[in-house]
């Protein structure tokens, strides 16, 4: 059989599942564990290791005062103790694991690698000290004999990938593997917009270009790329770039858009001209809406750096700038040929922007997807930590549960994509009130809490099940900012986009997966709910 380059075929399993390394004595495991544990930003576990520690013995003295059964024993305890517990590792197990057919049954379920490599390779790779504390590496014939009789049983143990390489390029591959991800699409009025996973390994600007060809393509950028304007014109020589003068939801206006407009005009972009949109949803937002406006409309790719930007603002085909003080008031619906979602940066992100993006997730979790809500409720600590596969699930459930929901009601006609605005009615008016001082993460937040409390009281949402909403998007916004003064919730609500025949609509869950929109709510029914969740915690 040939090694594979990369690992292929294998079952789908939840990113958040433990990685496990198999392979024999020399294949690296151990260092390519610590390469992948500080990529994916998760524990690593070497087995032996553990064993030493839990025994207070070397692997040599458990061999020579326990035996070969007994370390058996006790490497079997502790596969199904990491594997099944409860934090995701990546786990370097030992290279007889797989004699015994239960680590072999749990390997076979799980995501394992074997890390392959010919015999002769692996026994030069041992040094002198290696083979002094391997009790089964001191005899060159007995070595070559474990290999033989293991061979097949790492085969059926888990994916092949080949570790004749440098523990770098072993664990690229694994990542490759690992972390692939099919497009998926969103398709409404005869448009679709393809919704792709990048991959290190894979050249964004190469595809880019495979992408526009020889058309022009403007970039507006995120102002945190300007140190990277010189290395991007070497590589895009054709590329036009615009920064906003302003950050955040501040360039959301129609002088930010009028000036966008104006230089796409003077650079003489054509409708088969590419608008990229690199950035946060405030960007993607902007780029978005002069995009649809420019000539009615040319080719748009939107490339969110924000998880808050890949899970909602990217998805969807709204786009919007703000008016009178007022959210998204000025704006039209238009469809990016496709989105980037780009998993290593959304992981980089510090904590309190992962925690805004993952307001919208839980949002979509509650209405459309209980898995989504599960791993944020289960898994928040790790997710906020930066766990890039993690991350790379919510924001790839959040979007795809997005999309599906959006094309049932692209242009918000038939009242289907109406429950989108869950958490935003009282959300915005918050935003609205601060602006430009509460995120628009932290502010929907609040919204969503509000909207539980809402629930409660008019859908028969359990309390429990309210009350554990409010502790999650109390956690996700820090601290809720104080309630908006009646007298100016009043006033803003008049703005918002859900009102028909002068009746103001507000989203309610009456259990996870089961929103209804009800008419006519009372604005005073908003404050009340507002003031009550304010009191609960503040306290």
């Amino acid at each position: 059989m040939t090694d594979p380059a990369a690992p292929t075929g294998g079952p789908f399993l939840p990113l958040e599942e433990t990685i496990i390394l198999i392979g024999f004595m020399g294949a690296g495991k151990t260092t390519v564990a610590g390469i992948l544990a500080e990529y994916f930003k998760r524990p690593s576990v070497d087995l032996d290791e553990a064993m030493e520690q839990e025994l207070g013995l070397t692997i040599p003295d458990i061999f020579a005062r326990k035996g070969e059964d007994y370390f058996r024993d006790w490497e079997e305890r502790l596969l199904a103790r990491f594997v099944c517990g409860p934090i995701p590792r990546i786990l370097s197990a030992g290279g007889g694991a797989v004699e015994r057919e239960p680590n072999r049954l749990l390997l076979a379920a799980s995501r394992t690698y074997y890390l392959k490599a010919p015999a002769e390779a692996l026994w030069s790779r041992l040094t002198p000290q290696d083979r002094a504390c391997r009790p089964l590496a001191r005899d060159r014939e007995a070595f070559f004999g474990r290999f033989a009789k293991r061979e097949n049983l790492y085969e059926v143990s888990g994916l092949a990938v080949d570790a004749r390489d440098a523990p770098s390029a072993v664990a690229a591959r694994i990542t490759e593997h690992y972390l692939k991800a099919d497009d998926f699409s969103l398709t409404a009025e005869g448009k679709t917009t393809f919704i792709r996973t990048f991959r290190p390994a894979c050249s964004n600007f190469g595809e880019l270009q495979k992408l526009t060809g020889r058309r022009k393509f403007f970039f507006l950028l995120d102002r945190i790329f300007r140190s990277e304007e010189e290395n991007l014109k070497k590589q895009l020589p054709r590329a036009i770039i615009c920064f906003p003068d302003q950050e955040g939801e501040e360039a959301k206006n129609l002088q930010q858009a009028e000036k966008i407009l104006t230089l796409m005009a003077e650079a003489g972009l054509d409708r088969q001209d590419y608008l990229v949109a690199r950035g946060g949803g405030s960007l993607t937002d902007l780029g978005a809406f002069c995009a649809g406006l420019y000539k009615r409309g040319l080719n748009l790719l939107l490339w969110p750096t924000t998880l808050l930007g890949a899970v909602d603002a990217a998805v969807g085909g709204k786009t919007a700038v703000n008016l009178a003080g007022a959210k998204n008031q000025v704006g039209h619906f238009y469809l990016p040929r496709e989105v980037w979602l780009e998993p290593e940066v959304l992981a980089s992100l510090p904590p309190a922007l992962i925690a805004q993006g993952l307001v919208e997730a839980l949002k979509t979790g509650l209405l459309f997807d209980q898995t989504l809500l599960e791993l944020i409720r289960t898994r928040l600590e790790l997710i906020l930590k930066g766990d890039l596969p993690i991350i790379l699930e919510v924001a790839r459930r959040s979007a795809k549960a997005k999309a599906a929901a959006v094309e049932k009601d692209f242009r918000e006609e038939k009242g289907l994509r109406d429950i989108l605005n869950l958490g935003h009615t009282y959300g915005h008016a918050v935003e609205s009130y601060y602006a430009p001082g509460v995120s628009h993460g932290r502010a929907v937040a609040f919204g969503l809490a509000v909207a539980a409390e809402l629930s409660r009281q008019l859908a028969g949402l359990e309390p429990e099940l309210a009350g554990e909403v409010q502790r999650l998007a109390f956690i996700l916004a820090g601290a809720f900012p104080p309630a908006v003064p009646p007298g100016e919730v009043q006033k803003l609500l008049r703005f918002d986009k859900k009102i028909r025949g002068g009746q103001l609509k507000f989203v309610v869950l009456k259990d996870i997966g089961q929103p209804e929109v009800l008419s006519g709510i009372e604005p005073a029914s908003v404050i009340k709910a507002a003031g009550a969740v304010s009191a609960r915690f503040q306290k």
